[in-house]
Order: structure tokens, then sequence, then C-alpha cells
């Protein structure tokens, strides 16, 4: 038996020496990348314009991926806008730049296609910032050192009055990201400046990138400003500003020459605790992000148990009509995924509404799992015998007093067991809440990997966060079970 690690070993560390014995090729130009594989962000300009290309291997990611993608093999190169590109960062990384000035477009505004008030105010705005050389000095102080424009941009008080233009918005560095629990970049800085132009108030909603014109469309935002690409296609579906900034896409693959330079385990270690959780007090960003996971578990707990056992009591009703009807719902809640149930709670229900995507989420777990819990609790109530019903009737009590406080109780002894497993599920499925822009713990780590390019360490540490949620509910519920079980 012992053959097989040592088997398993000598795998590995063939596929690593195949892996360093690739040839040295360096693209030029983006017809080179046919017969390679290229990482790109998912639903981008970059992805639209290279899937012109026949030959090339596209792998459609997050922007938080693309240096892991290209770092750990499953890509050989990868693209992102060229002001992203930090070379000292990416160098340290083992990455090289292959070749830039690809796909040069310009980034505008975007508002729906009947506001051209909103429109006209920000060709002004915008006009008078190109005009005046403002807008030059202002991207090449971004363009150097965006972490320090981003500690002096917290001096420049905001506008806190006037109307309130909800801005949509995508967190890519250094255009937009987190600094100091705040947001902060060189957009959210024009944005700023465009609402003391003109006397609005911004708030801002944080989504990911293929999130942000359905939030337009929907009513959820009014502008975005998430270095949005001005495309034709786009064109069709939200009214562009004049552009105020003019940008190119550059490659990058691995540097053989870094390959070699590896560290130790305990440095490694070291430099990612610093890098992910101490720099810039990315530990607060994922604090809050717990925070977020547990109100949403706990309250989704609560409303789904109480939303199945009202199921379930529905369900049972003499009523043929009622009980059928209810059996019909419960079923197609059940044969949707939770994540498409709750894309459309978002993005169809309460698109017209200005609820939080927090309630949304709580309200679309709740309904998800409430059917799920209501074959549950139907299956216990079975195996209660019809005796304790008329013993409640005896006693005087109502149909659902009996049901509530004589035959769920005896139920939930019956259940319990299937019941524990429903609940660590339902805390795990909150991970997805970041489709809606709910920046619980998994979407709090994809902005940490989002600014630091390092992958492996947050979502081990989310995974460790995760592991331990489920463990302690699952032990809160033994604990349950057992002092059920003693009253029996």
């Amino acid at each position: 038996m012992r053959v097989f690690p040592a088997l398993f070993l000598s795998l590995c560390v063939l596929a690593s020496s195949c892996a360093g014995s690739q040839e040295d090729f360096v693209p030029q130009r983006p017809e080179d990348l046919v017969g390679h594989s290229v990482a790109v962000t998912a639903n981008s300009s970059i992805d639209l314009d290279l899937s012109k290309y026949e030959g090339v291997e596209l792998l459609r990611i997050g922007i938080g991926e693309l240096t892991v993608a290209v770092r750990s093999g499953r890509a050989e190169f990868a693209m992102i806008q060229e002001i992203q590109f930090d070379a000292n960062r990416l160098k340290d990384l083992g990455l090289r730049k292959c070749f830039s000035g690809y796909l040069k477009g310009n980034a505008a505004v975007a508002v729906r296609h009947e506001d051209t008030l909103l429109c006209r105010r920000f060709n002004e705005f915008l006009g008078e910032f190109i005009a005046s050389g403002e807008r030059d000095r202002w991207l090449h102080d971004w363009s150097s050192n965006p972490d320090s424009m981003a500690v002096a941009q917290r001096s420049i008080p905001v506008n806190t009055e006037g109307e309130t233009i909800v801005t949509g918005v995508a967190l890519v560095y250094p255009f937009i990201f987190m600094k100091d629990e705040q947001l902060a970049g060189l957009e959210i800085d024009m944005m700023e400046r465009f609402c003391r132009w003109g006397g609005y108030r911004a708030e801002y909603l944080i989504t990911d990138l293929p999130g942000l014109i359905p939030s337009l469309n929907t009513g959820k935002a009014d502008a975005l400003v998430s270095h949005i690409q001005v495309t034709e296609e786009r064109s069709k579906q939200v009214l562009f500003t004049i552009p105020y900034f003019e940008g190119s896409i550059c490659c990058f693959g691995r540097d053989p020459e870094a390959a070699g330079a590896r560290k130790g385990l305990v440095q490694t270690v070291r430099d990612s605790i610093y890098a992910n959780l101490i720099m810039e007090q990315h530990w607060k960003l994922l604090l809050q992000g717990l925070l977020v996971t547990l109100e949403i578990s706990l309250l989704s707990i609560l409303c789904s148990i109480l939303l199945g056992a009202g199921f379930c009591f529905l369900r049972m009703r003499r009523s043929r009509a009622l009980s059928a009807t209810v059996k019909l719902l419960t079923e197609t809640i059940q044969g949707i995924p939770v994540l498409v149930i709750l894309m459309m709670m978002c993005y169809v229900v309460f698109a017209k509404s200005h609820i939080s995507g927090t309630l949304v989420a709580i309200f679309s777990f709740a309904l998800f799992y409430g059917a799920r819990f209501c074959g549950l609790f139907r299956s216990g109530m079975l195996s209660v015998g019809r005796g304790q019903w008329e013993a409640g009737a005896a006693l005087g009590l109502s149909k659902f007093q009996t049901f509530r406080l004589v035959a769920l109780p005896q139920a939930f002894r019956h259940i319990i067991p299937v019941f524990k497993g429903e609940i660590v599920s339902l805390i795990k499925s909150t991970s997805i809440v970041g489709y809606v822009a709910v920046i619980d713990l998994t979407y709090a780590s994809n902005m940490v990997r989002a600014r630091t390019f390092d992958a492996f360490f947050p979502l081990i540490l989310v995974s460790i966060i995760y592991i331990l949620l489920s463990r302690l509910s699952a032990r809160a519920l033994n604990a349950m079970e057992r002092r059920v079980n003693s009253k029996k």
C-alpha cells in the first residue's frame, strides 16, 4: 500500500519537470496566441475580441484569478488593462509582460437610454474636465501611485446633499478598489468630482462585471463607472457619455528566469498573511464579510423553518385544491437551482424595488429551503399517529395549535438527523450571494484576491472559516437532538 503515495509523488515531480521544460515562447501580437491558452476576464471586451481568433483557447475567469491561472499552468498567457499591470508586483510573482498596445479603446460612463439629461450633464462635466487639462493630471497622478492618491482622496470632503445618483461599480484595481474599508480609485475620484460639480450625492452599488448592465437596465443603478469599454454591442443596451479614458490591453505570461526563485514555506506563509490580512487592513473586510454571512445564515434558517412549517400545514389540509397548489409550488421551487432563484429575485421580482441585496438573499434562501423543509416536516408529521390529533382536539385545541404544540415537536425528533444536513447546506450555500452584489465572506475574499493577486491564501482561509461554521452548527444541532430525545 505504500507504493501508491510514492507513485503519486513521482507523477507530481514528473509533471512539474515537464511543465518547467516548456519552450520559452513570447507572443508579440494577438495573432501569435493562436494555438495557445489565454486567460481573460469573462464577458469583457478582451473576451469578445479574442473570440474572433480561431484556435485561441480562452479561459474565462474572474479578474482576481488571472495571475493565478498563469502561474499554475491553467493558461499560458493572460490579458489585462495596461494600467493594471504592476511590473514590480508581477515580477515578484514570476510573471512578465509579453506585448502591449492591443485593443485600444475608450472608457465612458454608461446610463440608460432614456436618461438623456444625466448623460448631458456628464458630458458637460467631462468636456470641462478634459479641456482644462485636469483630466491629464488626474490620470498621471492616479497612474503613478494609486495607493497614495487613495489616501489623499480621503481629505477631500464628499457631497452629502443634493439628488442621489446610484452608481454601479465593479472592483478592478486601480480604477475601483477598497482602501481602509472604503471605496477608492480613479473612477471613484472622478465620480465624486462630478457630484461636487453638479450638486449631486453619490451612492455606490458594488457588483461583478456581468451584473453591471443588468443593474442599470433594471433601475438599481443610475450610472456605471467601472471602466466600461465603448463597443457597438454595448451601445445597443446603454447610452455612453464622451470617453474619459483611453487605454489598451497588455499580455503577460510566465518568466522562466524568475521561475527558479522559490521562497521557503515559512516565508511564503508569512508574506501571504501580511499581503492578505495585514496590508491595507484586509482582515477588517473579511470580518465584515463574515458578519454578513452569519446574518444571512441565521435569518435564512429562522425564516425557512417558519416558511417550511407553514407550507407543511397548508399541504396537510383536507382541501385538495390547496394541498395540490402547495405541492406544485414547493416542487417547482425545489426543481430550480438556488442560484437561479437568487438571481431571479434580484433582477426580476425585486428589480424595481430598493430592497437591499441582503434581504433579497435572505428571502431567496428562505423560499428555497422552506420548500425543502416542507417535505421534511410532512414526512415527520406522517409519522405522528392520528391519536395525537384526536387528543389535541379533545383538549380543546384548534388544528393549528395541535399542529404547533403536539404534532410538530414529535415530528421534529424524526427529521432532525436530515435537518442537520440541510442547515449546514444552507450555510454553505450563502457563498453565492456575491452574484447579487452582497459582500459576504466569499465575495470579500474575491476582493482581496483581486487586489493582492493571491488566490490560494484567501481561498484556504475562507475554506477553514466555512469548515468551522459547519462544525459549530452541527455541534449545536447535535446538542439540540440530544436534548429533544431526552424528553421522549
